[in-house]
């Protein structure tokens, strides 16, 4: 089975895998995601209360880019490379603006884009249309709570270690061990007493202030992306499972024999049966011609006598081993008896 590292280097992420990064324009702050391949690019943008998305083949990018840019000629990875970081940088001289075709429903939206490439101007339009529920659940929900999960046990993990850390501090003092500077002397972690601190601290109200605007930096971009590559790994990692289960059971199934020594094998023929005697690959791997005691007579004849060299081989090993096991068996009573004459 493939192990996860090698996978990793083969997986090309999804726009699942592709974490959230917030979009400040005209003041109001949006999640958006984009996945860019060589020649195409996936869009999710949310304001947290509606979803858009809009993916765009090569073909379609080239008629939006002659539509909005005659004057320009550059290479669709070249014109992929731009808008990427226009969104991601947004430097000095990009301009960012948003717009709804219909702010009833907000059922279209278009994120307009003016930048430079190679001295000229250069606009790009997102047209983005209204997402499902489905995709709003797999890339944003989903991903938070798995996000908290994960973030609770890392808590109580680190609670642990505080503890178990005090009770070393405790030991080193017992046998008279003290601190150097005194300012660094750390009082005994209470989980009761630090939960409460945190309520009645200025960051919590700012947090709470902010509503999670903070959720996605860097370190929780980071945090996404790890659990969106594990769960792909894991969801992979089922899907090899079962298949390779499947295959396993083809492969116990009896395969047809074939009477003419001019026709070909058949194709359900089981890697153990092809490769391996008889004997050696037990019954799962003989055809029901070689269980069956009747014959017809075409078969029989076309069918020799079992005097192939592999199993006259075969035959001669087990003779061997089996000479030998009674000349074992023959030596530890001798043994024995010697033993007893002894004793007498």
């Amino acid at each position: 089975m493939t192990t996860e590292i090698e996978w990793r280097r083969r997986w090309k992420p999804d726009l699942t895998s592709i974490p959230w990064q917030p979009l400040n324009i005209d003041g109001y702050v949006y999640l958006i995601k984009c996945n860019f391949t060589q020649n195409s690019y996936e869009l999710l943008l949310t304001n947290l209360k509606s979803f858009w998305h809009e993916e765009l083949s090569e073909n379609a990018l080239k008629k939006r880019v002659q539509k909005l840019n005659p004057s320009i000629e550059a290479s669709v990875s070249r014109i992929l490379d731009q808008i990427k970081n226009c969104l991601e940088s947004q430097e000095r001289g990009t301009s960012i603006t948003i717009g709804f075709k219909d702010e009833e429903e907000n059922s279209k939206m278009v994120l307009k884009i003016n930048s430079q490439l190679a001295g000229l101007p250069f606009c790009w339009n997102f047209v983005g249309n209204a997402a499902d529920k489905e995709m709003a659940s797999e890339n944003l929900i989903v991903p938070l709570m798995a996000m908290v999960g994960e973030l609770t046990r890392r808590q109580r993990e680190l609670i642990k270690i505080l503890q178990s850390k005090d009770k070393e501090i405790d030991d080193y003092k017992s046998q008279g061990g003290k601190t150097t500077r005194k300012h660094i002397e750390t009082q005994e972690f209470v989980e009761t007493a630090f939960e409460n601190t945190m309520l009645m601290s200025k960051g919590f109200e700012e947090e709470v202030e902010s509503f999670g605007s903070s959720a996605f930096d860097d370190s929780g971009q980071d945090l996404y992306r790890q659990i969106m590559t594990k769960h792909s790994w894991l969801h992979r990692q089922k899907n090899d499972t079962e298949t390779e289960s499947s295959s396993l059971d083809e492969e116990e199934l009896p395969v047809n024999d074939t009477s003419d020594e001019g026709r070909k094998p058949s194709t359900g023929t089981s890697w153990g049966s092809s490769r391996l005697p008889p004997s050696v690959a037990g019954p799962k791997s003989m055809s029901p011609s070689q269980k069956s005691p009747n014959k017809s007579p075409a078969s029989s004849k076309s069918n020799t006598p079992d005097t192939s060299p592999i199993k006259d081989t075969e035959l001669m090993r087990r003779q061997a081993l089996e000479r030998r096991l009674e000349s074992d068996e023959a030596k530890k009573q001798e043994k024995a008896k010697k033993k007893k004459k002894m004793a007498f």
